[in-house]
């Protein structure tokens, strides 16, 4: 048997061009780690964060190290360009105080996630007056840093290491806020006053998100429960505005706090915080509110009875303005303003389940309904305003005889609209 022996000749000009391609690097992304309970363990991590998906298969902590990814651009060797960091980078925040609590969520972490999840977190402008308190007041840090934890808790159910650690940021500022009280002079530097407004309202969002304990059900709403302490979560934004006028008495700090307060959250952008007398008209109040609300009677009119009326007056002349607003961001932060007005009188009434009250505060959560991307209180809006519209038609108040009837008809068919604009 015979065969030919086949033969070739190698050049290395055959090869040239892909000699050529292997001497430019080509565009990739380095990374330096992956989590470090996926370092511990030996095993593969797909570095998703804030919680990569093993650790949240597992219901583990998830935390990684301090090293940044790196994206490089193609470059030719030799060459080096030097990663961006943003002004709330690790780099940057580091190295101030950050306490941490066993088995919580590490402080740095929550910075991180922070800094990747800024407008997510907040939705406010991540503007150099606030990243400047962030970095220099333990308040606000404290406050924001809850905020960010709850926000983790949020994105991942079950991971005990958030919830312990948005219990001891909430804890760390709460006491720092409590000390402030106890201990500030008769008259507070204007700065003093903004920096502790700015971290009321702030743990405002902290007091509106629903406690991981509590289930999103209807029946699991304040306004089923029998608790003596039910409405305790509002009395925070309850006690905002005598709050605000307590600090702020002269009509000229007012107008620099509620500015300062502008410029955090709108980035500058003026006539949010609209004063009362701006934003109540009571010519626009549809009559059939003014009459079960009895808003027309006069001071000579059962004086019991309209002082208790009078509880309705502001809160109804607010619905009537904000039921109208566009549903984008600059309008929710003015829906809170219902909260800041609320007096402990019409509170009280919410307590004692009154079905005018009720109808009110169901209609502002419908309202609130129609804003996206409220994180912190849209399982709360949702789960009261839906236990509302069931006892309100428990209480069957459409059936009621005569033209009283027929008004809460009206008013129950309204109330049902209020989540759509």
């Amino acid at each position: 048997m015979s065969s030919k022996a086949q033969f070739k000749v190698v050049s290395q000009d055959d090869y040239a061009h892909k000699i050529r391609v292997a001497k430019t690097r080509m565009p990739y992304t380095k990374t330096t780690a992956g989590c470090l309970m996926c370092k511990e363990k030996k095993v593969k991590c797909d570095e998703g964060r804030p919680v990569c998906a093993r650790c949240r298969r597992n219901h583990r902590q998830c935390t990684y190290t301090q090293a940044l990814t790196i994206s490089r651009p193609h470059v030719r060797s030799g060459q080096y360009i030097k990663p961006s960091i943003s002004v709330l980078s690790a780099e940057t925040i580091v190295p101030f105080s950050a306490p941490s609590v066993r088995n919580g969520t590490p402080g740095f972490h929550l910075m991180q996630h922070l800094q990747a999840n800024w407008d997510a977190i907040l939705q406010i402008p991540q503007g150099d007056e606030i990243i400047s308190l962030f970095r220099c007041n333990e308040l606000v840090r404290s406050t924001i840093l809850a905020i960010t934890a709850c926000h983790l808790r949020h994105l991942s159910p079950g991971v005990v290491h958030h919830r312990v650690a948005e219990c001891f940021q909430q804890s760390l500022a709460l006491r720092e806020y409590q000390s402030i009280l106890d201990n500030r002079q008769q008259v507070m530097a204007q700065s003093d006053v903004n920096v502790f407004l700015l971290s009321a309202v702030l743990l405002n969002i902290l007091a509106l998100a629903l406690p991981e304990s509590d289930d999103a059900e209807p029946s699991r709403s304040w306004v089923l429960s029998p608790n003596e302490d039910r409405l305790g979560w509002l009395a925070l934004q309850a006690g905002l505005r005598p709050l605000m006028s307590s600090l702020a008495v002269e009509e000229e700090n007012l107008v620099r706090l509620l500015s300062f307060l502008s410029r955090i959250f709108l980035g500058g952008e003026k006539d949010v915080w609209a004063r009362v007398q701006q934003i109540l008209d009571p010519q626009a109040v549809p009559e059939r509110w003014n009459l079960i609300f009895g808003l027309n009677k006069s001071s000579g009119q059962e004086g019991e009875e309209v002082n208790r009326d009078e509880v309705f007056r502001v809160p109804v002349m607010v619905l009537t303005r904000l039921r109208d607003l566009e549903p984008v961001r600059l309008n929710a932060l003015k829906n809170f303003a219902f909260l800041a007005k609320m007096k402990s009188s019409f509170r009280e009434l919410l307590y004692n389940k009154d079905e005018r009250a009720l109808w009110i505060f169901g209609y502002w959560l419908g309202v609130m309904q129609r804003f996206q991307g409220l994180w912190w209180c849209e399982k709360r809006v949702k789960r009261d305003y839906e236990a509302i519209l069931s006892w309100l038609k428990h209480l069957r108040l459409d059936e009621r005889p005569g033209t009283e009837g027929q008004l809460w008809a009206e008013m129950m068919a309204e109330i049902e609209l209020a989540p759509f604009y």
